[in-house]
């Protein structure tokens, strides 16, 4: 089908009635639409991917959505990716990523059943003992869900189908049953959805869900790092004595290793380039309050 066809057949062009108009909806403009369509006619629409774990007064992490619901599910669920650890866990005989089912499940839950008329920023915050989602929200009762006699109630149908024609989210009502499915299996205790003027999801989570495990996991002896990794990606003694700093010390300053490494700050810029292109060495959050984490 050509874009047209697809738009049509979604149901996201409707004809005005008194001038027999026809135009896109504005679920059609927060599908697909640019960023720039998007805020010309929804300035308010935002997402914010905090994670907070170390610094608890600011964050460590953060990203600003304002792009379209489909790349902003893509965004969201690389966020939730890059800041929570996929533990191994047996569905029957199946090895499946309850990381991951859970991210999908409140990801599209927080991008399809919002209202998008209220000025309220959606959020998802991640931090050591939970995962939260909160968005604006056409409250349909007070006070937190329960599985057993939940009745779902679809907020933004034409969003939803697209969401469901493309695979990000199932059927009305199945995404809180694998919710609590996977958050089970993930963290040995039950979400909770609690419904109000804000819709909150919480998702409890076990220490391991947000260990850092890359500056424990690398060995460095006398300087060296892994000789293969060093012959593959051909790592200098400076480079070597970075990773070194780095491990020992997460949140140690540019400055320092400046000071410690007696090297100059564009020898250390470079080489910090080249351990992040390598995919070696990567920063969570800012310059002033982040840390670095090890990919080895």
């Amino acid at each position: 089908m050509s874009n047209e066809q697809v738009i049509r057949n979604a149901g996201l062009v409707l004809k005005d009635r008194s001038s027999g108009k026809e135009g896109l909806t504005l679920a059609a403009i927060l599908l697909f639409g640019t960023d720039q369509l998007i805020m010309s006619v929804l300035p308010q629409h935002k997402t914010d991917a905090i994670f907070r774990v170390f610094n608890t007064d600011r964050y460590d992490d953060r990203d600003v959505v304002i792009t379209n619901l489909i790349e902003s599910y893509d965004r969201l669920i690389a966020f939730g990716q890059k800041h929570l650890n996929d533990t191994f866990h047996l569905d029957g005989i199946q090895s499946v990523s309850a990381r991951d089912h859970i991210l999908r499940e409140i990801v599209s839950n927080l991008l399809v059943h919002r209202d998008f008329s209220n000025a309220y920023v959606a959020k998802l915050v991640i931090e050591k003992q939970r995962v939260l989602t909160e968005n604006a929200n056409l409250s349909h009762g007070h006070g937190a869900l329960n599985l057993a006699s939940f009745e779902p109630y679809p907020k933004n149908p034409p969003i939803s189908k697209v969401f469901r024609e493309i695979g990000l989210a199932d059927e009305l009502g199945s995404g809180m049953r694998n919710t609590y499915k996977f958050t089970k299996m993930y963290s040995g205790e039950e979400p909770e959805f609690i419904e109000g003027d804000i819709f909150r999801i919480i998702i409890p989570l076990s220490e391991v869900a947000t260990a850092t495990v890359g500056p424990s996991s690398l060995t460095v002896s006398d300087g060296e790092i892994n000789g293969e990794i060093n012959e593959e990606i051909n790592l200098t003694k400076t480079d070597r004595e970075i990773l070194k700093s780095i491990k020992n010390n997460p949140h140690i300053k540019r400055q320092e290793l400046l000071s410690s490494l007696k090297i100059g700050k564009s020898t250390l810029d470079r080489s910090i380039k080249k351990l992040k292109e390598a995919d070696l060495l990567m920063r969570v959050g800012s310059n002033k309050t982040g840390y670095w984490r090890l990919n080895i």
